[in-house]
């Protein structure tokens, strides 16, 4: 129950962060879109990669914020090595096939090390 409510304060509050940085570029809805196709996968890019939680996505560069460190995201998920802000719906096709790949390496990860 925690968990629920710290992850949906956390999108609160990137949403804070968010609207005010787009300028008034496309609506809330799409941005968050956007943030949300980015979420899993980058939660699990980050952690993996060693580097806390996924905060932020810069659209123009195809980074993730992560804790203290800023990760370019993988070509898979930024074929073109930016997006649009609000990202398009391509763009966010290609962030959740990502964030699908990335919970399918972390399932894999997490059977192969309790194995034993």
């Amino acid at each position: 129950m925690y968990l629920n409510i710290s992850n949906m304060l956390l999108v609160l509050f990137a949403m804070v962060l968010i609207l005010p940085a787009s300028g008034g570029k496309g609506s809330a809805n799409d941005l968050f879109e956007c943030f949300r196709a980015a979420y899993e996968g980058g939660n699990i890019f980050c952690e993996l990669s060693g580097h806390g939680k996924f905060k932020s996505l810069y659209y123009g560069t195809c980074e993730l914020q992560c804790g203290g460190t800023t990760m370019e995201l993988p070509e898979e998920a930024c074929p073109s090595g930016s997006m649009d802000e609000p990202c398009t719906e391509k763009d966010r096709e290609n962030l959740r096939k990502w964030g699908k790949e990335m919970q399918e390496k972390k399932d894999r990860l997490a059977k192969i090390l309790c194995k034993g």
